[in-house]
């Protein structure tokens, strides 16, 4: 850990002192922020869950120590395919309705509109891969090094995103929640020790195909469109900002300071370390450069690079998390880059990792369909090195209310 002072602290808002009245049967109840959003949380969840079967209900809750809720992202593709919890596509409209009431309390209004953003984008997905099976020669696909020949799967479904909670919602004891699917995934854990718990916003990850929309398949006046969604499209850009961010950051360094960082070659599609439970971040540092130390840049430098860390952390409820104390860790953080920090459509690989966090941004041109943006693929997460899925919850728990001896098994649990 460096101890280099970091640069001035920026303000943000105070939130324990902020407290109100709250009639409630006629009993004025003294309450914070973060209080009032959690009981509405926990009321949204506990109305979701009445509206299950019996059998849906057993399927989506599942205990605080159940290996789901540890286990390696969903965000390829490939493992998602198996029966996961309650999928979407199991609910009917009343259900999903109230499915989507749980994550708009559960994130912030940009982490919400970003989960269903990419759960829309598997319809455009399905478009553009619809076109290579039309004509092949014109709209072709490319793999990637370790999978040079790639056909895309027989068919997309956007439904294929999946919800489980585990321990009892909104209980005294630990809880939490996980949402993901193909580019996403979302995790809450409640340490459950009040109305105001302690609250683990880590992991996250997103990614998408395209990033920037292409140009469409021009069709012919009086024929049908088979591609309504990519044609209103054209343009747009999902997960571009973070790597133009990335890239605007690595643009104010200088060429010495740029080699310190240099990684040592483009990751395949999985992050180099994006993936891992529980992860050794440490260990895939072995036989590269010491990295760009951020307390040692200027305080334009740390700002562009805390602006670029911002645009994950802003998914979260603020309520959710501590930005000064995030900031405060990054400055202590080192970075590491591969590829074009000047071509927004090529290749990039962006690490920023301290001894608590792990950032990662890669670009690259795999899995999809080759159009005029060559590398249309990004993938992208926030990791907490020390206490993804709030690791130490139960054992806490256990700790302080049961016995020390509960405690010290839990560990081996995860």
């Amino acid at each position: 850990m460096l101890k280099l002072e970091p640069h001035e602290a920026r303000s943000y808002p105070d939130k324990s002192p902020t407290r109100y009245a709250f009639d409630d049967s006629e009993l004025a109840i003294t309450q914070s922020l973060q209080d009032v959003r959690y009981q509405e949380l926990s009321a949204s969840v506990q109305a979701f869950l009445s509206l299950l079967s019996e059998e849906q209900r057993a399927t989506v809750l599942l205990p605080f120590d159940d290996p789901y809720r540890t286990r390696n992202f969903c965000y390829v593709l490939a493992r998602c395919n198996e029966d996961y919890v309650l999928r979407l596509a199991d609910l009917n409209a009343e259900q999903k309705i109230a499915l989507n009431n749980v994550l708009m309390k559960s994130f912030s209004g940009a982490g919400y509109s970003r989960a269903i953003e990419t759960i829309n984008n598997e319809w455009l997905i399905e478009e553009m891969e619809n076109a290579h099976r039309a004509d092949p020669e014109k709209y072709p696909t490319v793999g990637s090094p370790l999978v040079p020949n790639w056909p895309p799967p027989p068919q997309r479904n956007a439904p294929n995103f999946y919800i489980a909670f585990f321990g009892e919602p909104a209980s005294m004891e630990p809880w939490g929640l996980r949402f993901e699917g193909h580019h996403l995934s979302l995790n809450l854990t409640f340490g459950g020790e009040g109305e105001q718990p302690t609250v683990g916003v880590l992991p996250m990850f997103f990614g998408s195909s395209p990033t920037i929309v292409p140009a469409s398949p021009e069709i012919a006046e009086g024929e049908s469109n088979p591609y309504p969604l990519w044609q209103a499209r054209e343009g747009q850009q999902i997960l571009h900002r973070e790597a133009w961010l990335g890239r605007s950051f690595l643009q104010s360094l200088d060429q010495q300071t740029l080699k310190n960082g240099t990684w040592s070659e483009l990751p395949d599609v999985v992050l180099a370390g994006g993936a891992e439970v529980p992860l050794d971040a440490v260990s895939f540092l072995e036989g590269e450069k010491v990295g760009i130390a951020v307390a040692d840049l200027s305080e334009l430098q740390q700002s562009l690079l805390w602006e670029f860390a911002l645009e994950f952390l802003s998914m979260q409820a603020n309520h959710h998390i501590d930005l000064a104390a995030v900031e405060a860790d990054l400055v202590n953080s080192r970075v590491w880059w591969f590829g074009d920090i000047e071509d927004e459509e090529a290749d990039l690989y962006m690490r920023v990792q301290s001894d608590r966090y792990l950032v990662e941004l890669l670009q690259s041109n795999t899995f999809g369909v080759i159009s005029e943006v060559a590398s249309n693929h990004v993938h992208a997460s926030f990791r907490d090195l020390t206490n993804d899925w709030d690791y130490d919850a139960l054992g806490a728990h256990l700790d302080e209310h049961h016995h020390p001896e509960s405690a010290h098994l839990s560990e081996h649990q995860h």
